[in-house]
């Protein structure tokens, strides 16, 4: 088609003409998107029915159907996503048709069709209607008097009997048309009744407490049943109610009951391990992460096992490669991160075909109302729409600059939501949560931090091996023994603690703490405490707030004692102060109860200590539940440390002796410490996590971690052990349960 000259003046996207309708303005923004566009159109041929053409766009590669039979004409048709949702009857795939049909010199064929049809009518929402041709029009009248109403629209009951008509109506006109928009509506709504009946009738409250290994709490199996019941939801829950674990045991029923068989999960890079630790821990499911080399990752989307797990960066450029992707069900965690629609990575989304859909998100609305639609329309593309009709009855916008100043009717937004989205605050379920949760969060390491980490433990793996020939180490080199197993600490954080490289810093865990805090200062009021053992680890998360303009107060070895009460204070009393960052100076003696979320950046090697920390916000008066999160690297010492000794208060008791320095008392009680922090060498198996494939560098440990704090922080750790060091006897029960952990390898 030529690109036609718009003589017409140019409208605005966000600005109605003052005098034209609300319909009519968006009519015209599709005609003057169709004058811009390089559309290919062609009629189709003889085996169609007249007034049936083929769109193609070069720019975008797609193509679509288009019937048009003149402006205004119930039966024109596009198959484009947009004259689905718009309502209007046109799009500007059927304007560009009209142009073209004016550029030819060619009048549009405007008879009706002689053949009877089922097909969907889209305006004014969805609805199956019939319409009966001149074969055979009083046979199939009756007929359809039986599943239709008055306006030709199939009756709500009548879904149940659809096969039923079909089949008595193709014995009467063997030509009738089912088109498939109006087959699948009609199966859909077929089994979202059969789903309905089934967990209303199966998945009791005993059923599903059998289902996973850990029982739900009561709103999160209303959660569970009201996404299988609707197919494609949005489980909207504020942060820290398990969200994950609904999502899981919706897997399990839809793979139970045979409605699906693969299940793939979207999530953040951050967030890949520890979905596939949650599946195996909770359903015994057997789930594989799509990672490593391109080659590789399209290999894994074949593989057998029922789960698969993928980041939203590896499956944006898989997409590209693959152009679709299928699955039964599709899990998308962190959902929110879809708001902006005009993105690749949204664009990817949308190219993965799957029957079902769970979307998971703490903040689905953050900043803008047109947010919400954009995450709603990837479960329901009908529910909100159409966007332009959504704004004009919620937005109040600026006459001049089309910006919004203001929102109304959102009660009415919460009705139409109410049977695809569904969200619960604590507040709401207080009364059914805990009084603490504490849940680990599994990070992966950057290929430059695994590098480095695997340097450091083979060096402490030369020091083990030398002992075993020699039976002796000197005094230098048992030092060095425990700074490198405090280098391999720092680095399962940042890169940045040990060498100070701002421009070529290397961490995953600073991302995902940024993730965790905007979510939680977005989806409800709570207030937050962030602990590191690094003053440097927290200063960097102290930037990226700074950088987002979010207020936060911070507390360190280096203030002085008569400013940390101000510091204290502000962050009790003043309402827009929700963040607290603190070392470990901070984990004794405060009070900060008015918090009741805490992140833990690193875990310290005293249990107690860690205790400590949450002993600041889980203390004797605090009125709501707590939540403890504790971000933990994939494959470092941090994972095998917490493997073993899961930082239970049973362990706490008796392992070890009061004090930050002192930590063993005895021989005994060094040996059971000494089992229990056996596997933190191990080298973990599998490849790097991290998708970008970079080549490792190679890393020669420095002599000093830096900065005052952290070399105190080692300082302190190497107190710890000084006496094991200064004992023959200590030490060499230190090299032999080292040496069993490398033979183990």
């Amino acid at each position: 088609m030529e690109n036609y000259q718009n003589r017409e003046r140019r409208l605005s996207n966000t600005i109605k003409p003052a005098e034209m309708g609300l319909e009519e303005w968006q009519v015209a923004l599709r005609r003057q998107q169709a004058l811009r566009e390089r559309f290919i159109i062609s009629e189709l041929g003889p085996l169609f029915s007249p007034g049936e053409y083929q769109v193609r766009n070069p720019k975008s590669r797609s193509q679509y159907k288009v019937i048009y039979r003149g402006a205004y004409s119930p039966w024109n048709y596009c198959s484009c996503p947009d004259f689905r949702t718009s309502g209007l009857g046109t799009c500007k795939h059927i304007e560009g048709v009209k142009l073209w049909l004016q550029a030819e010199g060619k009048e549009p064929y405007r008879g009706e069709p002689d053949y009877s049809s089922v097909y969907v009518d889209y305006r004014g929402g969805r609805s199956i209607r019939i319409r009966i041709g001149e074969a055979h029009r009083r046979e199939l009248t009756a007929l359809a008097h039986e599943y239709f109403d008055q306006a030709s629209v199939l009756r709500p009951e009548a879904y149940a009997r659809f096969d039923t008509f079909l089949e008595k109506a193709r014995g009467i006109e063997p030509s009738l048309r089912c088109y498939p928009d109006a087959l699948e509506l009609v199966i859909s709504e077929r089994e979202r009744l059969q789903r309905a009946a089934l967990v209303e009738q199966v998945y009791t409250d005993e059923a599903l407490d059998a289902l996973l290994t850990k029982k739900l709490y009561p709103y999160q199996k209303e959660g569970v049943r009201f996404a299988v019941k609707a197919g494609k939801a949005i489980i909207a829950d504020e942060m820290g109610l398990g969200k994950t674990v609904q999502a899981i045991c919706c897997a399990e029923i839809f793979l139970r009951e045979k409605l699906a068989e693969s299940v793939l999960i979207v999530c953040p890079t951050s967030l890949k391990y520890q979905w596939k630790k949650e599946i195996e821990r909770f359903a015994g499911g057997e789930a594989i992460i799509i990672e490593g080399y391109a080659s590789k990752r399209l290999e894994l989307y074949n593989a057998p096992a029922p789960y698969k797990i993928v980041s939203y960066q590896s499956l944006a450029n898989d997409i590209k490669s693959l152009n679709r992707l299928s699955t039964d069900l599709l899990i998308m965690d962190e959902v929110q991160r879809l708001k902006n629609w005009n993105t690749q990575l949204a664009w990817a989304v949308r190219r993965i075909d799957s029957h079902y859909s769970v979307l998971l998100s703490g903040t689905p609305l953050e900043n803008k109302l047109d947010e919400l639609v954009s995450i709603v329309q990837l479960a329901d593309p009908y529910c909100l729409a159409p966007l332009y009709r959504f704004r004009y009855d919620h937005i109040i916008t600026d006459s001049e600059s089309g910006k919004a100043i203001g929102y109304k009717n959102l009660s009415d937004i919460k009705e139409k939501l109410k049977d695809t989205l569904i969200r619960r605050t604590k507040q709401s379920v207080q009364l059914q949560l805990p009084k603490r949760t504490d849940q680990f969060l599994l990070i992966p390491m950057t290929p430059e931090q695994s590098s480095r980490h695997e340097e450091l433990r083979s060096a402490v793996a030369r020091l083990v091996s030398k002992w075993s020939r020699t039976h002796s180490l000197s005094e230098e080199e048992r030092r060095r023994l425990m700074l490198m197993l405090g280098q391999m600490r720092m680095l399962a954080d940042s890169t940045f603690i040990i060498d100070q490289d701002k421009e070529n810093r290397h961490d995953v865990k600073v991302a995902e703490v940024m993730n965790i805090l905007e979510d939680a200062l977005n989806g409800g009021t709570a207030k937050i405490v962030v602990f590191s053992e690094w003053e440097r680890m927290i200063r960097l998360v102290a930037a990226e707030l700074d950088s987002r303009g979010i207020r936060y107060e911070m507390l360190h070895g280096s203030i002085p004692s008569q400013k940390r009460e101000e510091i204290i204070g502000r962050f009790t009393s003043e309402a827009d102060c929700r963040i607290f960052l603190s070392t470990d100076t901070g984990s004794t003696g405060l009070n900060l109860q008015v918090a009741s979320i805490l992140i833990n950046l690193d875990l310290p090697w005293n249990p107690a200590v860690l205790e400590q920390r949450i002993g600041r916000i889980y203390r004797i008066g605090q009125e709501v539940p707590i939540q403890v999160l504790n971000l933990v690297s994939k494959d470092s010492i941090e994972e095998s440390m917490i493997e073993r000794l899961r930082f239970k208060h049973s362990m706490f008791e008796g392992a070890l002796d009061g004090g930050d320095d002192t930590i063993f008392l005895s021989d005994d009680k060094f040996q059971g410490f000494m089992e229990s922090l056996s596997p933190t060498l191990s080298k973990g198996e599998g490849e790097s996590p991290k998708e970008e494939e970079e080549e490792a560098q190679p890393f020669t440990p420095p002599e000093r971690a830096g900065c005052r704090t952290e070399e105190a922080a080692v300082a302190t750790f190497l107190t710890s052990f000084r006496d094991i060091l200064q004992s023959p006897e200590k030490t060499k029960q230190l090299a032999d349960a080292i040496t069993q952990i490398l033979n183990n390898n």
